[in-house]
């Protein structure tokens, strides 16, 4: 039987998850990870009302429910800046008790209009890592694209170009699709991706609904990230075009590392220092080569995307975050003070 798709397992869950977090039992899991950091990883915050069920607003939280969880942090956690962190994991600095290192990937504009207003209202840093290609546009990623066609197009069907053909009649068909899209390309070069993503873009033509969510795919200007920069934010790169960087060439690797640090630098008038890998899936998505590259690109630190604290024995250039997405106030409690990853070590994860 699949544990995890079973509908009582999961009501079961959301149950232990509410136990523990009304209890305040939760808590007690975050002793266990005494002698790490929490890196929380977020994306967008946006007012409500943005679509529900949809893998493009996955991580996604809203405004409200980021004022609560950076009130959490505040009250029950010790919000930590960059510079705390790199203190503590090189030199072994002292940090306070339960620290907690905010981050943003991708670097759209409602970091800076939605969340910053919250960040500097509790006093709490973070690190935005930025798409430094985007800087200014109003548009998609390459897999933003791919996603938002396969969920809003009229088409009924998608068929890849190895033949396998996916059905669209329902939202669930979609989201299977999305993710079967990405599995797909995690596998194929950089040229067979762009050949999949047209073959995809000639199949699911757009409607009005392409300019829907302005907000959610506007990418930080200039100016923007230059303010960031001036209240503290520390600046960080996530690439220039978002790539699966164990996908692409060498020497295509190392500009999108290069050039994006240069990019930001400009903008920000700063040295950036960190770097998160885009996915961030350690050996999927990048690899000991991109790593290296990291390195010979002269950033500091770097962050993946699996789940975990981070401790002083973590690797340098593949960080451990926890993602916050869109969950429950109880699921939120139970993820950022570890109950989740203890639970996980004895159930197993999906």
């Amino acid at each position: 039987m699949d544990l995890y798709g079973n509908a009582q397992y999961s009501t079961a869950k959301r149950w232990l998850f509410e136990l523990l977090y009304r209890s305040g039992l939760a808590h007690l899991f975050r002793f266990r990870q005494r002698n790490s950091v929490l890196v929380a990883m977020y994306h967008d915050v946006l007012p409500a009302g943005f679509p529900e069920g949809n893998p493009l607003f996955g991580m996604t939280v809203t405004v409200d429910e980021f004022d609560w969880q950076v009130a959490f942090f505040r009250k029950y956690f010790s919000p930590i800046s960059f510079q705390q962190f790199s203190d503590w994991y090189f030199d072994g600095a002292a940090l306070p008790r339960n620290p907690v290192l905010i981050t943003f990937d991708d670097g759209h504009v409602n970091n800076f209009r939605h969340a910053l207003p919250v960040l500097k209202k509790y006093s709490v840093g973070a690190i935005c890592f930025v798409v430094s290609g985007e800087i200014g546009k109003c548009r998609k990623t390459w897999y933003e694209d791919a996603y938002f066609r396969l969920m809003f197009s009229s088409a009924r069907s998608w068929r890849s170009r190895d033949g396998e053909c996916m059905v669209l009649d329902t939202s669930k068909q979609r989201m299977a699709a999305c993710s079967r899209f990405f599995v797909l390309c995690r596998g194929l070069s950089e040229m067979e991706q762009h050949a999949e993503l047209d073959s995809l873009r000639d199949q699911l033509p757009l409607s009005s609904t392409e300019d829907e969510f302005r907000e959610r795919f506007t990418f930080l200007g200039t100016e923007e990230i230059w303010k960031l920069a001036e209240t503290g934010i520390e600046i960080g790169s996530h690439t220039v075009s978002h790539p699966i960087l164990a996908t692409v060439e060498l020497e295509r690797a190392r500009r999108e590392l290069a050039e994006s640090k240069s990019q930001l630098e400009c903008a920000a008038k700063r040295t950036v220092r960190s770097f998160a890998y885009p996915f961030g899936a350690s050996g999927l998505d990048f690899n000991a080569r991109d790593e290296a590259l990291v390195r010979e690109s002269g950033y500091t630190l770097a962050f993946a995307s699996q789940g975990g604290f981070a401790n002083c024995s973590s690797k340098r250039y593949a960080l451990p975050r926890i993602g916050i997405g869109r969950m429950t106030r109880a699921q939120f409690a139970a993820t950022v003070t570890g109950a989740v990853d203890s639970l996980k070590s004895v159930l197993g994860s999906r």
